[in-house]
């Protein structure tokens, strides 16, 4: 019994009242006696907060650069949520919904998180097993998030997870596999590093996505640069790998570029760890989705348990009811995705419920669909230019 909203695919056509912006950050570092404990989850609101918690780059580098960078990108009042696990806790273990880490950051807003990052600096002493270009660690974690994202939506509590490139070796770009052998849809991996200390920059990431709204790609380049300077987690510079950055994106994962003659650096993509094929094979696309679920699953909740009209000729739902039940869910998406205003763009371009009139309602079960056309974006731009004659 209750309310169930499948993530299906095949809907989104190519063609701040949710509170869509609660990041969650989770970092390996040190507790700081009389501020913070490990396993301790906080909620602040600006970079002040280091301060609060004694969080100094000497003792806590992860959450020191991430926080700063997030405040840097989102700006003084936007809501984060972070914890400190201890640097000997393997990134397989903080996504693994057992384990209560990750989970625990999670339950702590309620719900109302929408993107989980993860980042983390090795313990010393540490020594990589390197597996097809990436530390073994990264590939267990991201099956462990994906999982653990695949629970919250199960739950109507949708959201997606970003890891690090933890372990990326340049001389292994080669065995690294194309994302279409992949099925992480919930799952980013970052693999831009803005300085050469082996630290990826989530915080730069966790403040874009913060800013900007769901619908929006991390590679817009109408928003500016993302930062001056750009290497990869093995501290090699960005110039180094300018011939394989194609490459890499192709791989899903989501890498610095420069664009043309404008400065500094950009993402490529928003790409998740998955077939391009699919609906989720981005950040973007996964927001603008369970948004929408999430919206939808708000106006449904108030209907559980409610009284529902049969026709008492056919034992069917009155098409009266149907009516109001798709455009509520309908008026309540389109209010919150599709109104312009001044400051916000349209986030979809169009929403569809049904209902079905067939549903089993004499065992009291309602079923239906919510298809969404999401806005498509311009990945390539193709344009020839040549002279004609004047005239």
């Amino acid at each position: 019994m209750g309310l169930v909203i499948k993530r299906a695919t095949g809907s989104l056509g190519l063609t701040n009242p949710t509170e869509d912006a609660v990041i969650c950050m989770l970092f390996t570092g040190v507790a700081v006696a009389g501020k913070i404990a490990l396993s301790q989850p906080v909620q602040i609101f600006s970079a002040d907060a280091l301060a609060t918690y004694g969080i100094i780059a000497a003792t806590n580098p992860v959450a020191f650069k991430d926080i700063s960078d997030f405040y840097a990108i989102a700006g003084e009042g936007a809501e984060l949520n972070f914890m400190l696990v201890a640097d000997t806790t393997s990134l397989t273990s903080m996504c693994d919904i057992a384990n209560n880490i990750a989970k625990k950051l999670i339950d702590f807003t309620d719900g109302r998180g929408v993107v989980l990052l993860v980042n983390n600096k090795a313990a010393v002493g540490y020594t990589a097993t390197i597996d097809n270009g990436f530390d073994a660690d990264l590939w267990t974690a991201m099956d462990k998030a994906n999982a653990l994202c695949e629970a919250y939506d199960d739950d109507n509590i949708p959201l997606c997870a970003v890891l690090p490139g933890f372990g990326f070796t340049t001389a292994e770009i080669a065995d690294m596999p194309l994302r279409s052998t992949l099925e992480n849809d919930y799952v980013a991996v970052n693999c831009h590093c803005e300085k050469n200390d082996h630290l990826v920059s989530q915080g730069l990431l966790a403040g874009w996505l913060a800013k900007y709204q769901v619908h929006e790609n991390v590679g817009d380049v109408s928003h500016g640069k993302m930062c001056n300077t750009a290497f990869f987690p093995d501290a090699t510079p960005y110039i180094t790998l300018k011939a394989s950055i194609v490459s890499l994106a192709s791989k899903g994962l989501i890498v610095p570029v420069k664009r043309g003659q404008k400065s500094g650096f950009y993402y490529y993509d928003d790409p998740t760890m998955t077939a391009i094929s699919s609906d989720y094979s981005s950040i973007s696309w996964n927001r603008t989705i369970n948004k929408a679920k999430r919206i939808a699953a708000d106006i449904l909740l108030n209907k559980l348990n409610g009284d529902i009209d049969e026709n008492p000729d056919t034992g069917k739902i009155e098409t009266t009811v149907i009516s109001d039940w798709e455009s509520d869910v309908e008026n309540a998406i389109r209010d919150e995705m599709m109104t312009i205003t001044p400051t916000k763009k349209r986030e979809i371009s169009g929403i569809k419920c049904i209902v079905d009139p067939n549903s089993d309602i004499l065992n009291n079960e309602i079923s239906g669909s919510i298809n969404v056309v999401r806005k498509g974006q311009s990945k390539d731009i193709v344009f020839s230019v040549k002279y004609v004659a004047a005239t």
